[in-house]
């Protein structure tokens, strides 16, 4: 279910089932994986991992079918709180620089702009814009 929707966006980095499968195994890195199902069926989900004071966004996506729904703010939402439980400083993400949508997104929420990945993304080709939120005040860059 999650590798259907995932494949229902062509421009999303695919990751192979057994990947997918890798994120339950025992020793894996330490990750979250929520769901929000409608209608029967997964409509949204997201990854994230989690290492030392650091988070990194892996992998978010909604059915095209139910986006302007609420689903990726509540998931990115959900994303920030277990983040500052855990008392980590940032979350970190990458994405393509056509995606407006997603970009708009995280700027909502407070994710800034930190850097460029030229030429990241293969299918098509494409740049990675890198943001992060910092999770606490003390852990902003001082200005």
């Amino acid at each position: 279910m999650i590798l259907a929707l995932e494949r229902e966006v062509p421009t999303l980095v695919h990751w192979s089932e057994k990947a997918y499968q890798e994120v339950f195994r025992p020793g894996a890195p330490d990750r979250i994986l929520w769901l929000i199902e409608d209608e029967g069926a997964v409509q949204a989900f997201l990854i994230a991992r989690f290492s030392g004071t650091e988070c990194e966004l892996e992998n978010l996506v909604v059915s095209a079918a139910h986006r302007r729904r609420g689903f990726g703010i509540q998931l990115l939402k959900s994303l920030i709180a277990a983040a500052r439980k855990r008392n980590v400083e940032r979350i970190l993400l990458e994405v393509r620089e056509s995606n407006i949508a997603a970009r708009a997104l995280y700027q909502r929420l407070d994710f800034q702009l930190i850097g460029r990945r030229k030429s990241y993304y293969g299918h098509p080709q494409e740049d990675a814009l890198m943001f992060v939120l910092y999770c606490t005040p003390s852990s902003a860059p001082k200005r």
